[in-house]
């Protein structure tokens, strides 16, 4: 018997894994690519998690303010640091490195149900957002509103 069947059949809740695990990079997934977020686009269930894993230092997560859902709970993982995050609200996040936002370094975490029409609407319109990052957003969106 496995440890999980024996833990479900026991009462016992084993934590959750991760929905998703998103690599900080300095070189992208992507040949000739740098300073990523892999994944870059997270879609996860209400009440999902992702974990952020610094697999290169110099990076950090935090939300984009301009685009960050109202009322939702902010984001800061810091440097260097690992955390696991549980998104309890539908939704789309944007994310970005702090110091290479303007080098592309965003990512789209989609949770649940999200309307993808009027995210890229408000991206596209929204201003003071590096254009890499701008372009980096507008493909996730298209991509995430294709799936």
């Amino acid at each position: 018997m496995t440890l999980a069947a024996l833990l479900v059949l026991t009462g016992v809740a084993a934590a959750a894994e991760p929905a998703a695990t998103v690599r900080e990079l300095n070189r992208g997934p992507v040949a000739g690519g740098t300073f990523a977020y892999d994944l870059a686009l997270i879609r996860v269930p209400v009440g999902g998690s992702v974990r952020f894993e610094p697999t290169d230092e110099g990076h950090n997560v935090t939300p984009i303010r301009s685009l960050w859902p109202a009322g939702a709970p902010p984001l800061n993982v810091p440097f260097n640091s690992e955390a696991t995050v549980t998104f309890d609200r539908p939704g789309v996040y944007p994310v970005q490195c702090t110091p290479h936002t303007g080098l592309g370094m965003v990512a789209l975490i989609v949770v649940g149900d999200a309307d993808m029409t009027e995210f890229s609407a408000k991206a596209a319109s929204i201003p003071g957002l590096a254009p890499k990052a701008r372009a980096k957003l507008g493909v996730l969106a298209g991509a995430a509103g294709q799936s």
